[in-house]
């Protein structure tokens, strides 16, 4: 049996996560219909790749010629009409992209109430871009969530879902990159230092994957307002700090702060990637059309 103290540490636990679950279930109409008007700045700019071949995806109906093998007739469609058709198949060519968003206790963070979380915005730029990419006749996946990538209507669905309520820890991304996926996409803080990030993208290199990696951040982050007494706590627990002078240490912090996000910047070129910065401060829509340039622009 349990002693008294550590089950009411777990059912405290326990209330948070559902209290957490909850508010993110609340929001998530709002963040999914905040990322449909972002996809639809784009919209009339899309165009999809579709065009027949082979696959296995439903296209067309067409009328038979004579070169068609009897095989190929399709005979309830046509049992409808006087001539005979084929039922065409999409061409596979569309391209698949894997979308990843991290789920650190400290990425689901804002320094104020008027602005949106990290994950928050994250997740809708991720879901912006997955309903574009869908709408443009690509396939999309969530590292971590998904076994296979989907498309269509029904798929758009599951993705926004995944990458809003649900988040997967980084080691799937060395799963992904041995698939061999063409395209990748990773928006985090980065927080953790380019020397792990290095390690963990490493794999992408040698299997020929490119992307994108956007760092998402919070403007008290980057400017760092804080003077006077002030006490930092760690995201995940354990000791605080305490500064009697907050403002002494903040030029170092600030240096420190530039550095990582050049770093993380040579990294992704030496990956042959996209480096995207963000910060949560800002209107969303650039960092979004940059996304998809980087993404979809060499595919149209």
């Amino acid at each position: 049996m349990l002693r008294p103290g550590i089950r009411s540490a777990t059912r405290s636990a326990f209330a948070s996560n559902r209290h957490d679950a909850e508010d993110l279930a609340a929001r998530f109409p709002a963040l999914l219909a905040e990322s449909q008007r972002l996809a639809t700045s784009l919209a009339h700019g899309l165009h999809g790749r579709r065009k027949s071949g082979a696959g296995e995806t439903f296209w067309q109906f067409r009328r038979a010629r004579h070169e068609d093998p009897h095989s190929a007739i399709d005979w309830r469609r046509s049992a409808r009409s006087d001539n005979f058709f084929v039922r065409e198949t999409e061409w596979e060519a569309a391209q698949t992209v894997w979308l990843w968003r991290d789920g650190r206790p400290g990425f689901s963070w804002s320094s104020d109430k008027t602005l949106p979380l990290k994950r928050d915005r994250a997740s809708v730029l991720l879901t912006a871009l997955a309903i574009a990419l869908i709408n443009g006749g690509e396939r999309v996946g969530v590292a971590g969530q998904m076994q296979r990538p989907v498309h269509g209507r029904g798929g758009l669905d599951r993705a926004g879902r995944k990458l809003i309520l649900h988040s997967s820890r980084p080691d799937c991304l060395r799963t992904l990159a041995l698939m061999g996926q063409p395209k990748a996409v990773i928006a985090s803080d980065f927080y953790e230092g380019a020397d792990i990030w290095e390690k963990r993208l490493s794999a992408f290199k040698a299997a020929g994957v490119t992307g994108a990696l956007v760092q998402i951040y919070d403007p008290a982050e980057e400017v760092f307002p804080y003077t006077g007494r002030t006490e930092f706590n760690h995201p995940q627990g354990g000791e605080t700090i305490l500064f009697g002078r907050a403002q002494a240490i903040a030029g170092q912090y600030q240096a420190r702060f530039s550095q990582n996000a050049q770093d993380m910047a040579q990294l992704a070129r030496a990956l042959g990637w996209t480096f995207i910065r963000h910060r949560t401060d800002s209107i969303a829509a650039p960092a979004f059309l940059s996304l998809f340039q980087s993404i979809a622009g060499d595919a149209r």
